[in-house]
């Protein structure tokens, strides 16, 4: 797999996805974006929240759930729980073909394949940020992967390098 293409198609992709929805949100405030990935490798998705997104979903939780500190981190934090999750897809068809076709008939190892991936997902959001600074001031960048044991870790080194180091403090924070 030519690595090199697949992170310009998919900054590219993060690039599109992040000004459709930034022209659609009509006041609301952004405070995160993740590319997410799942242990498969096989596709990557832009997710977004917003404050009155994480309010809606927090005021929604609290009727059924007892809101302790580390559920609301967990409704302010996982893509799942977000108002924007995997949006713009038709953004990301061409490189979730090419990643998906690159996971059935490998030609490397599967780790080095999704190591590879994860690289290319925290610099296409890099990459996002250096371009969009502006409209990205205040907004925590992260990568993750779904419902996974490792997505403590790539989020860790993710926001780290995405982010200043309050935002990744902040955001790191519910990790303990």
């Amino acid at each position: 797999m030519d690595w090199n293409a697949r992170g310009r198609e998919l900054a590219d992709a993060a690039s599109k996805a992040f000004d459709e929805l930034n022209s659609a949100l009509a006041g609301e405030k952004l405070y995160a974006i993740c590319l997410q990935t799942a242990d498969d490798g096989m596709s990557v998705g832009f997710c977004a929240n917003t404050e009155e997104g994480y309010a809606e979903k927090r005021a929604s939780e609290a009727e059924f759930e007892e809101m302790t500190s580390g559920y609301e981190a967990y409704l302010r934090w996982a893509p799942a729980e977000w108002r924007y999750e995997m949006f713009g897809d038709a953004h990301f068809m061409d490189v979730n073909r090419d990643l998906s076709a690159a996971a059935l008939n490998p030609k490397e190892t599967f780790d080095v394949h999704f190591e590879r991936l994860i690289e290319v997902m925290i610099e296409a959001l890099a990459k996002l940020r250096a371009e969009r600074g502006a409209a990205l001031g205040g907004i925590t960048l992260f990568v993750t992967i779904s419902d996974s044991e490792d997505a403590e870790a790539v989020e860790r080194r993710s926001a780290m390098r995405l982010n200043t180091p309050e935002q990744a403090s902040a955001f790191l924070e519910r990790f303990g």
